[in-house]
């Protein structure tokens, strides 16, 4: 499966110049006038012309030749790329038109989520197949009843997008990921995914963006006190040990395939990306990130595993109660090694107040999800 990264490269329009021919006659004059004595103006003699003449085909000849034996073993030493396989999409929610799914009674068909399982793997650069087709079946299932739930709360709120910030929204987004204006509507249909379906997910966020702003951003207050904790607080572990963690965190009952999942972590680095589509933590919204930890701050299972962890390296699934963990070690704080520079007053209370934010509107769609009712028909 190619990465978005490597979707983005298009074929690039190649500019033909013909250069037009050149009379040298005239040049040929002008320097005889001249009385110039460099060699490049004087014109040979008739033999001398002739053996001049032979000399340089024998040069073409030679030249074709060593171009021709260099072209041969360049053939031999560089092996034929092969031609990117057609993306297929790996069937989730069966074929023909059916109800797949209602949310607060809106129908959601198995066309509109197998499209949007291709448009998964597409942004995500995961391969759909037989080993986690489950987790992804229910992460998009899960994003279709989010987006779903977003809008109707969104326009509950009489909060409406314009079909102008959808398209700016989409050409951002083409600019962001370096794709020429306009061509990502051919990466979709090689996908198989309608352009509908990706301007409904632009459409849902950029609503729940505006709700969230509106409800939440002129309600979120960071007293002295509060920065002044947080500074003691950042003072203090600046001279302690610690660990930057993420988390992956799957509920007992779903982790049929997790060991499968802590291979294909250790292989692929973008953990953060697994943790955003498949975690069932509060943290999965930022990447799984718990930021620093210090040793004995978690529970004792999972501050062994971190403890025997080096900087990038993966854990075992660990089972803790009910719910698997699977850790990453991010950075290794060290202050003997490590000393850091003190954060302003300011950037302490930029990040309490994102904190903040992040906090409230996890609770909002986590109080809508609890509300809403959802009927699966698969």
């Amino acid at each position: 499966m190619k990465k978005l990264g490597l979707l983005l490269l298009f074929v690039l329009l190649a500019t033909t110049v013909q250069a037009q021919e050149m009379d040298l006659s005239d040049v040929d004059r002008a320097a005889r006038r001249s009385g110039s004595k460099s060699i490049m103006f004087r014109r040979p003699s008739g033999e001398q012309e002739e053996l001049m003449r032979q000399q340089a085909e024998e040069a073409a000849r030679a030249e074709a030749e060593a171009r021709a034996k260099a072209a041969a073993q360049a053939k031999k030493k560089t092996p034929m790329k092969k031609a990117q396989p057609a993306f297929r999409p790996y069937n989730l929610f069966g074929n023909g038109w059916k109800v797949a799914a209602t949310v607060n009674g809106e129908m959601v068909s198995n066309k509109d989520l197998q499209e949007r399982a291709n448009l998964f793997a597409l942004t995500t650069g995961m391969p759909v197949n037989e080993k986690n087709k489950k987790m992804v079946a229910e992460r998009v299932l899960q994003n279709t009843i989010d987006e779903k739930i977003k809008i109707q709360e969104a326009e509950k709120q009489n909060i409406h997008v314009s079909e102008e910030e959808i398209k700016e929204a989409y050409r951002n987004f083409e600019r962001s990921n370096n794709i020429p204006a306009g061509k990502f509507a051919a990466v979709l249909k090689e996908y198989q995914v309608s352009q509908e379906v990706f301007l409904a997910q632009i459409r849902a966020n950029l609503m729940w963006n505006k709700l969230i702003g509106r409800r939440l951003g002129q309600n979120i207050d960071v007293s002295v006190r509060e920065v002044e904790d947080e500074m003691s607080r950042i003072k203090k572990d600046m001279d302690t040990k610690k660990y930057m963690v993420s988390e992956i965190v799957i509920k007992r009952k779903d982790a049929e395939h997790i060991d499968e999942l802590v291979q294909i972590l250790r292989q692929d680095s973008r953990f953060e990306l697994y943790a955003a589509q498949f975690s069932q933590a509060a943290s999965a919204p930022s990447g799984g990130k718990l930021g620093w930890v210090a040793p004995g701050q978690l529970a004792q299972p999972l501050d062994s595993a971190i403890r025997n962890l080096k900087e990038g390296g993966v854990s075992n699934a660990i089972l803790y109660r009910n719910e698997y963990y699977i850790l990453k070690m991010d950075k290794i704080y060290d202050p003997k090694k490590n000393r850091r520079d003190m954060p302003t007053e300011e950037e302490v209370r930029t990040f309490i107040k994102d904190r903040k934010t992040d906090e409230m509107a996890n609770k909002y769609i986590r109080d809508l999800r609890n509300r809403v009712v959802v009927e699966r028909k698969f």
